[in-house]
């Protein structure tokens, strides 16, 4: 059995030097820190900042709302959770609603926030939440962002689990799904 003092130092914090922007547009910023080790040495830790997004865990009629979207950055077509970036004021269950309007075509009566986490924390500065949505109504037509080419489809809430986990996946859908399944939602 190991100690943390096994292990290096046990103070996790460590002195950011300096933090350098080398990229940056109005969807990511990126860079790096120069952090200094517990032996004195200095290394790079490159990261890359997202605004925070709300990915939306949607149930009406005994189906889960998904939209099957083409994700030019791994060139695959896959069923996904609603979601989208958390606009300036909003908060996680507020920019879920909104999400799911615009994408599906469906209003949430009730918003609740089932989780909200880092992401991807060896590399991203990016906070997920997971908005579970109910008391749906339909709204009527989606209302994509120009640079969205998505369909809304749903499958039956007992396939839910299954279809999360199929390839191609992510991990804010297969995340999404196995938070509402915990919270005894599917």
């Amino acid at each position: 059995m190991s100690s943390q003092n096994d292990v290096g130092d046990p103070d996790p914090s460590r002195p950011v030097l300096e933090e350098v922007v080398e990229y940056e547009t109005g969807w990511v910023t990126a860079g790096y820190d120069l952090v200094e080790g517990p032996d004195g040495s200095t290394k790079r830790y490159y990261w890359a900042e997202l605004p925070p997004a709300a990915v939306v865990v949607a149930v009406h009629e005994g189906r889960l709302l998904l939209v099957e979207q083409y994700r030019p950055t791994v060139r695959e077509t896959q069923l996904e959770l609603p979601a989208g970036v958390v606009e300036a004021g909003e908060t996680f269950a507020e920019a879920g609603a909104r999400e799911l309007r615009e994408e599906t075509g469906f209003a949430a009566g009730e918003t609740e926030l089932l989780a909200d986490f880092w992401t991807a924390t060896g590399l991203l500065r990016h906070r997920r939440g997971i908005v579970l949505a109910t008391d749906l109504t339909d709204a009527g037509a989606v209302d994509h962002d120009s640079n969205e080419f998505l369909v809304p489809r749903s499958v039956p809430v007992d396939e839910a689990v299954s279809v999360a986990r199929a390839p191609p996946t992510n991990d804010a859908t297969l995340e999404g799904v196995l938070l509402a399944r915990e919270a005894g939602v599917l």
